[in-house]
């Protein structure tokens, strides 16, 4: 692989130079090229010399290009057009060119369409990206790109002009032409083809992380909870004057996102305090400023550099960010990449913004430097190239050490105010600490410290009475319903102990799911207050999701005879108590009416099919091809009945769509297709409601869920999909298909394979979908014996 770069100073000389350039291609073998253009000029006008004369010498030779800050040539400024040729000299490796418009289609669905063709296209290892400046953010191009296959590598730089604050871009190529609006990017792979990405960037964090309150976009409005820009007025004495810009420069900020420390420039100030960021920052997230000290990010770059030259690359392209060009102002602009000259050739420009995949996700960087190297074949041992000059830094454009005192100036004062704070937060912490975190009630800690004091009481008079209470049934109700069930259950208990005792006595929580109260009331009293304990359970329960039952358990400190108990044994007698209680009045079962609501359930589901002769006998079919795939899939007794009952009942939420949208002959609009899409969520509230496991509502929940992730409810992707829906996503799909409908004829048994086949890994497990495929010829006899009543196995 080869690199020839030409500048463009008139059409007479570079025509010259590509005869001679032609001739040689003629004497190698006619290999393989494309061209590359990077221009300092926007002028489509002026442009066009570049490319008929390239169309004229090259006929049949794809190129494409993108306008900049200024152009890089084997780490030098190059001329304000630079032209450079790739050359391919295995004929395995392949490029593809292709161009979008903003303007005609939505960013999400250009990210779509390239992963589509990428993982169409097995031989892909490498995609470029060359993005104009646009209004909205690049988040969904990114996130978009994330289905890639995890082996393709993604690089590029957003483009722009010469005055780096400028909205100005444009991309062209042989493919698209010329586009302020556009998206190109370039498909690299082949069998001897190889690439490896990385970024640079050199900024050191300092100080204490920063937490975003507020942000839009890439608005950036306030960072705990006081306006950014006062994080850089406060910390660094940066004024929001026409120079913010320059010297907010050197203190950018670090932002953790899918794992990946991305910098973050602020690029204005604004009147309301806020910054303009040179891309987004979540709300939520942490923050850190850095600094930039010259010698550490050469350094940096040297040790990279290093990295690379062991992959033994031909090419090197290079997206470095024109904020670093200013960086560098006392400096030539490609100061820096110096150490990458030995490498390879290379050629690269300054950009607004850089893009590098890593870890599986594509993120947008700024203030960094993305490197692509690229070879074909094996790596093989050159001769290295001696620099000629070692960078050696002098000085710091601004006063970096005046700076620094000021942000440990204002550290050190902050440290104080929080060691003051801090002593204030401890007296409180010591009423924390006896608090529970969940009811409000007293905790363990507190109800020992109560123990000890009324063991050290010598009072004979003392009428101290014990209830110990257990809510029944928490375990259950954690294990089927969740988590946030059983917290309902001890919040709803909390209230109901203290509504009773808590004027008159001490309310403790001590466990999971133990409560105490210790009182001294008197004696005719304490019915009084069981009483409201009863009454106000049952009244909670009447409009209650989940059953409220509370044991309880009565020890009284002295006993009839007047004599007093040790701590120990008044604890043992309510526990004692307490569990005799739940014996004898609180056993759990399977109720009647349980179970009544579960066979309504399923006579709710035959009257629904029964309004549609279309859709009749749908959940039995699907519950029986369900069944069949989970034993294809070697799953246990258990999982198989689990996923057979939730098959059978996962359509029960269309009992609450309107009929007129349910059974509608035509093509459904897009409201009515987003009445449809509520089904999942009424079918699992009504299975939750009556007490099916947690496990079975999540399964009908999420069986209309996608492998990409574009399904619904909830957008789910991948194994994050319970495998019940993943297995009834395709069983419900093939009868669907195979089913007459009032809009259309069935399907055939072929289109239907062929269609499960295509959507692996986007509407379906592709392992799941691969095995039903492999037993396809069972599922056809399982099809036929549902339908006709009768079997017959189709040989192959």
């Amino acid at each position: 692989m080869k690199n020839r770069i030409f500048a463009f100073n008139d059409a007479a000389s570079f025509e010259k130079e590509l005869v001679q350039f032609s001739d040689w291609c003629k004497e190698n073998g006619s290999p393989t090229i494309c061209f590359q253009i990077h221009s300092e000029e926007l002028d489509p006008e002026k442009l066009k010399s570049v490319w008929n004369t390239l169309e004229h010498i090259f006929p049949d030779v794809p190129w494409f290009g993108n306008s900049t800050s200024g152009n890089i040539a084997n780490c030098d400024k190059a001329s304000e057009i630079s032209v450079s040729a790739i050359i391919f000299e295995k004929p395995t490796s392949k490029f593809e060119i292709y161009q979008y418009d903003f303007s005609k289609k939505s960013i999400s669905d250009i990210a779509c369409e390239i992963e589509q063709e990428a993982n169409r296209n097995h031989w892909v290892k490498a995609i470029e990206i060359y993005h104009c400046i646009s209004s909205f953010s690049t988040t969904h191009l990114c996130e978009g790109l994330d289905a890639l296959a995890p082996d393709i590598q993604v690089f590029g730089g957003i483009v722009c002009s010469p005055d780096i604050t400028s909205p100005e871009s444009c991309v062209f190529s042989s493919v698209g032409g010329y586009t302020k609006t556009g998206l190109l990017v370039v498909f690299y792979g082949g069998r001897e083809f190889y690439v490896e990405s990385r970024k640079i960037s050199g900024w050191k964090p300092i100080g204490r992380n920063f937490h975003v309150t507020r942000s839009e976009g890439n608005i950036l409005y306030e960072l705990g909870s006081i306006p950014a820009y006062e994080v850089y007025n406060k910390y660094l004495n940066i004024k929001n004057d026409k120079n913010f810009f320059y010297n907010a420069l050197e203190f950018p900020m670090l932002y953790e996102h899918n794992g990946i420390s991305i910098v973050r420039a602020a690029g204005a100030s604004n009147p309301d305090g806020s910054l303009t960021m040179s891309s987004d920052i979540d709300e939520g997230s942490i923050v850190r400023l850095s600094y930039g000290e010259p010698q550490l990010i050469v350094d940096s770059i040297k040790t990279e550099s290093e990295n690379s030259e062991m992959f033994a690359p031909e090419v090197l392209h290079i997206f470095s960010c024109a904020a670093r060009k200013a960086f560098w102002s006392q400096h030539e602009p490609t100061y820096e990449i110096a150490p990458l000259k030995k490498i390879a050739p290379n050629t690269g420009f300054f950009s607004h913004g850089e893009f590098l995949r890593e870890k599986g996700h594509l993120n947008q960087h700024n203030i960094t430097l993305v490197i692509a190297s690229m070879r074909e074949g094996p790596v093989v041992k050159r001769e290295q190239v001696k620099n000629e000059v070692e960078p050696k830094v002098k000085s710091t454009r601004l006063p970096l050490a005046a700076r620094m005192a000021t942000f440990i100036r204002e550290t050190s004062f902050e440290l104080e105010q929080i060691n003051s704070k801090l002593r204030v937060m401890n007296e409180h912490l010591q009423d924390v600490a006896t608090t529970d975190s969940l009811t409000g009630l007293e905790n363990r800690l507190a109800f020992d410290a109560l123990l000890n004091t009324i063991n050290q009481e010598d009072s004979e008079a003392s009428t101290w009475t014990m209830y110990l209470m257990d809510v029944n049934g928490l375990k259950y109700a954690n294990d089927t319903f969740g988590h946030q069930a059983g917290d309902e259950l001890i919040i709803a208990a909390a209230k109901a102990i203290k509504n009773a005792y808590g004027s008159n006595g001490n309310c403790f929580r001590i466990g999971g799911d133990e409560f105490v109260v210790v009182t001294r009331a008197p004696q005719d009293t304490l019915f009084l207050q069981q009483t409201q304990l009863r009454d106000s359970v049952e009244e909670y329960n009447k409009t209650a999701l989940y059953h409220l039952s509370i044991a309880v358990g009565e020890s009284r400190l002295y006993s009839d005879t007047g004599i007093r108990k040790s701590i120990s044994d008044w604890k043992m007698e309510a526990d004692l108590n307490m569990y005799r209680d739940k014996v004898r009045y609180h056993k759990t079962i399977e109720n009647s009416e349980n179970k009544n609501l579960k066979d309504l359930i399923s006579c709710l589901i035959s009257v629904e099919e029964a309004k549609d002769s279309y859709t009749a006998h749908h959940s039995e079919r699907v519950r029986e091809y369900s069944e069949l795939i989970a034993r294809f899939l070697g799953l246990s007794e258990s999982s198989i009945s689990l996923i057979t009952h939730a098959a059978h009942l996962h359509d029960i939420g269309k009992i609450g769509i309107r009929d007129n949208v349910l059974t509608k002959p035509g093509k459904l609009t897009d409201e009515e297709f987003e009445i449809i899409k509520q089904h999942p969520v009424i079918g699992a509230k009504i299975l939750m409601q009556s007490n099916y496991t947690h496990e079975m509502v999540q399964i009908v929940l999420h069986h209309h869920e996608r492998y990409d992730g574009r399904g619904y409810p909830e957008h789910l992707k991948g194994e994050d999909i319970p495998i019940g829906a993943r297995v009834i996503a395709i069983a419900d799909s093939i009868d669907a298909m195979t089913s007459k409908r009032v809009y259309r004829d069935a399907m055939s048994l072929d289109y239907c394979r062929e269609e499960i086949e295509k959507n692996l890994g986007k509407m379906y497990d592709p392992a799941i979908g691969k095995v039903v495929l492999e037993h396809w010829n069972e599922m056809v006899d399982s099809l036929l014996h549902m339908r006709t009543g009768h079997q017959k196995v189709i040989s192959q």
